[in-house]
């Protein structure tokens, strides 16, 4: 019985040698081509990508000068409030003090449902562009005759001639219908 066993065990083992042969043999007739891709360069440099970016930094922009403005302006009553400890009576000033609070945390709640809209805003957009950037790198994948196309964060290092960052810029741009210049390699 363990001759029996011994023999199963050793064909396999040659029928498996066997088969890497034929794959390394496959894999060395076959052209092997590889691209890279930076995303997040696509991104920033695309039209889309900048005019997105431009938005959201206005909005924070914008939405920044209105919470800070009120944050001032909660710092002037804290200040009026400390002034006024000593002369107000004890109930009247823990009733002040009472708003004032409601008042700072209305305050903080708007600040950070503002930062978290804008913070979703962008996401979306980011996830948005990102995908329509994927899409067209495994179109020029495809056209290229690449047989892999990675993403250049998740490399160490990579032939720059390799690149084919530039061209999903220029192709992501004229698919949305933006003004180009020369597509950078």
């Amino acid at each position: 019985m363990s001759k029996k066993i011994i023999a199963i065990v050793a064909a396999l083992f040659f029928l498996s040698l066997s088969s890497l042969g034929i794959a390394q043999q496959q894999v060395k007739s076959s052209a092997f081509k590889v691209g890279s891709v930076d995303i997040q360069k696509a991104l920033n440099t695309c039209e889309a990508g900048k005019a997105a970016a431009a938005k959201l930094n206005k909005a924070l922009e914008d939405a920044k000068r209105k919470y800070e403005s009120q944050g001032q302006a909660l710092q002037k009553e804290q200040e009026s409030l400390e002034r006024q400890s000593s002369v107000l009576d004890e109930q009247v000033f823990k009733d002040k003090v009472r708003d004032f609070q409601a008042k700072a945390r209305d305050w903080d709640r708007f600040r950070k449902d503002v930062e978290t809209d804008i913070r979703q805003q962008h996401n979306e957009i980011v996830d948005k562009i990102s995908k329509e950037l994927i899409g067209i790198t495994e179109q020029i994948g495809k056209e290229g005759g690449y047989t892999i196309v990675v993403e250049r964060s998740l490399v160490p290092y990579i032939d720059p001639t390799l690149d084919i960052t530039g061209e999903v810029i220029r192709r992501y741009n004229q698919k949305s219908g933006a003004k180009t210049g020369p597509a950078a390699k």
